[in-house]
């Protein structure tokens, strides 16, 4: 495992957590590469994510969340709307980063060296705690600027009801092929 994901190990509490592969050093010769992705077909990301109270209380956790709906189960089950901590709206962060797993379209958001430059999410209904949710997404758009390869993915999460729960887009600029992400990370 490398230095960088070593420094969150006390972040990870959850059996998911646990399984999730975070050192994309380990995986990145089986992520999609910017010179040959995909784009312009949307398909089912393989999997379900149910989102589990533990999940959403480690994420607020992490967050620096202090307000007790976000933090207090017992609170929660007293006050918030639906009787469970309130699910943050940056969750879709980390929903995307689980299904999009090396081997599969999307799995480019986990290429060592990629910067985030913007993103746009919106939330259409509240994810909350039980949900079941799925995936639908494409690679939208692969472009240069600034002498910078970009690419973004356009993503809608539905829940177990086929409600559209939130919608993404994701940019990312990254190294352009194989060859520059073994140069950047020295993986050879």
């Amino acid at each position: 495992m490398s230095g960088n994901t070593e420094r969150f190990e006390h972040l990870v509490e959850t059996d998911k957590q646990r399984r999730f592969s975070r050192d994309f050093l380990a995986t990145w010769e089986n992520c999609e590469f910017w010179d040959r992705a995909d784009i312009g077909r949307m398909r089912q990301a393989p999997g379900v994510f149910r989102v589990e109270e533990e999940d959403v209380l480690c994420y607020n956790r992490a967050l620096g969340e202090t307000h007790p709906l976000y933090v207090d189960p017992e609170y929660a089950r007293r006050y918030a709307p639906n009787g469970t901590v309130l699910v943050h709206p940056v969750f879709t962060t980390t929903i995307g980063f689980w299904f999009s797993q090396p081997g599969i379209q999307g799995s480019w958001i986990r290429t060592p060296g990629a910067r985030n430059p913007f993103q746009k999410v919106e939330i259409e209904r509240p994810i909350n705690v039980g949900d079941r949710l799925t995936m639908m997404q494409e690679n939208s758009e692969r472009f240069w600027r600034r002498g910078q390869a970009y690419i973004t993915t356009h993503a809608i999460i539905y829940d177990q009801n086929d409600h559209r729960k939130a919608e993404l887009w994701g940019t990312l600029i990254l190294p352009p092929s194989r060859d520059d992400v073994r140069r950047f990370g020295d993986l050879s």
